[in-house]
């Protein structure tokens, strides 16, 4: 969790509403991304600047869990945490029913230093590398800790002193009502420290932007909308504390004859007349080889036959199975001969019963 919760209303960022549905965010998520992201708009602090927000926003309000425990966050502070008489109190005795809200509040922990901001971004792959697996490398234009200062923000890193306001802690007492809790110290910032000289490559942000290429395993058997966690690849955290994570989206592109049902491949397969008719083997393709398939004589258009273990194989997990349907292609060209046969045909074995007849009993 974020302490900094009370203070930001991630349901304005994305333009949503407090019931929005989660598609809903995930729309505005990904307009509100392509308007801002910082490739399409080289150059242009605000763009990068709200890119970050809404990242930060959606990956709140994306998680159900997460965005519950921040809806009650919320809550709570509008409140004003009414309803608990008496003396001031230590909100982690309240973990079990709030989560850690300690964290937010800042009792404990690392002070008002605060974990790197989440960043997500997308990736789109081919179908046989989402059944496969694939290793890709995305171009990410983020935040990391400036290496002139080594992330304190003061003039190389040594040209600040103890907040004298906080003692060090980052924080301080606050009393409301009857209650005492503590919040970010205004001197430091939450940080503990006062710059004495700021950083001149950073100007105090203890923060620049880089362009960084980051390695990403896909592992075999990821569906479209999978999104994969890096942690610690996300933005820089506060001196002392972790970086934030990377989300990566993964988008997967259709194939051009398998259509996916989880970790089963569905294939459709023309038969010609005869084929079905008579009885045939014929081979299917599937995505490392090809096997044969025997077809029954007899066999009726729309018939679906099981190949186990030829579907997509996730990692860790047993192979999805494929399912061939079958589907009569009839001769579009036939030669007089040919069609002479088959009206003698018609005529000496299909002049009785229509297989329609069913229809109108």
């Amino acid at each position: 969790m974020s302490r900094d919760w009370l203070d930001k209303d991630f349901y304005a960022t994305l333009g949503v509403s407090k019931d929005a549905s989660t598609e809903d965010i995930k729309k505005a998520y990904k307009k509100l991304a392509r308007e801002n992201h910082p490739d399409l708009n080289p150059g242009d602090t605000e763009a990068e600047k709200k890119f970050k927000e809404i990242s930060e926003a959606s990956s709140v309000l994306g998680d159900e869990r997460k965005r519950q425990e921040y809806d009650q966050v919320r809550a709570m502070g509008a409140s004003g945490f009414g309803g608990f008489g008496g003396q001031g109190f230590n909100v982690d005795d309240f973990g079990d029913l709030f989560g850690n809200l300690g964290d937010i509040f800042g009792f404990g922990g690392s002070g008002g230093r605060r974990k790197g901001q989440t960043y997500q971004t997308n990736i789109n792959i081919s179908f046989n590398d989402a059944a496969k697996g694939v290793e890709t490398v995305i171009p990410l234009r983020k935040e990391v800790a400036c290496s002139a200062c080594k992330g304190t923000g003061a003039d190389k890193g040594e040209a600040f002193h103890r907040c004298n306001i906080c003692n060090g802690s980052g924080q301080t007492a606050s009393n409301q009502g009857f209650f005492s809790f503590a919040q970010t110290c205004s001197a430091c910032k939450g940080q503990g420290n006062v710059i004495d000289k700021a950083c001149k490559t950073c100007r105090s942000s203890g923060a620049v932007i880089e362009n960084e290429s980051i390695k990403v395993k896909v592992p075999a058997g990821v569906d479209n909308g999978t999104v994969i966690r890096l942690r610690g690849r996300g933005g820089p955290g506060d001196a002392g504390a972790p970086d934030g994570d990377l989300l990566v989206q993964v988008g997967v592109e259709s194939h051009k004859f398998f259509k996916r049902n989880n970790s089963d491949l569905i294939l459709e397969v023309p038969l010609l007349f005869t084929e079905a008719a008579l009885g045939s083997s014929i081979k299917i393709p599937t995505l490392e080889k090809s096997v044969t398939l025997k077809i029954p004589a007899g066999t009726p258009s729309g018939k679906t036959f099981k190949i186990k273990s030829e579907g997509i194989a996730p990692q860790g997990r047993r192979p999805g199975d494929l399912y061939v349907k079958v589907f009569i292609s009839p001769p579009s060209n036939l030669s007089r001969s040919a069609k002479k046969h088959l009206e003698s045909y018609r005529d000496q074995f299909e002049s009785g019963d229509s297989p329609r007849d069913y229809l109108y009993e």
